[in-house]
């Protein structure tokens, strides 16, 4: 999985504290999840949709630095698991090429 290659997921949403445990319990869900009632992280992000009332489900990777290193904003549930564990193992080796580069 995506732990096995150094990552850590976080969710997150437009919905409270108790709705986010709720579909977090539904789904069991692996990962912890983050309540954005407030929208300051969707807004920050530009994900909000509709006149502000949701966020549109997109995958956000950053680096251990803290930066976006890439942004996917085409996410297909039934295989997004498997294109984001592509995808860090993709970017950790060009990084790690242009370390080794330097």
């Amino acid at each position: 999985g995506v732990e096995d290659i150094g990552a850590v997921i976080l969710g997150a949403s437009v919905d409270d504290l108790e709705a986010q445990q709720k579909f977090k319990d539904e789904y069991n869900l692996p990962f912890d999840l983050l309540a954005d009632h407030d929208k300051i992280l969707s807004e920050a992000y530009g994900v909000l949709a509709f006149g502000g009332m949701i966020a549109k489900r997109v995958t956000f990777i950053i680096d251990p630095a803290g930066r976006v290193a890439h942004v996917m904003d085409d996410v297909s549930v039934g295989s997004h698991d498997q294109d984001v564990i592509e995808l860090i193992s993709r970017l950790k080796a060009e990084t790690t090429s242009e370390t080794m580069q330097e």
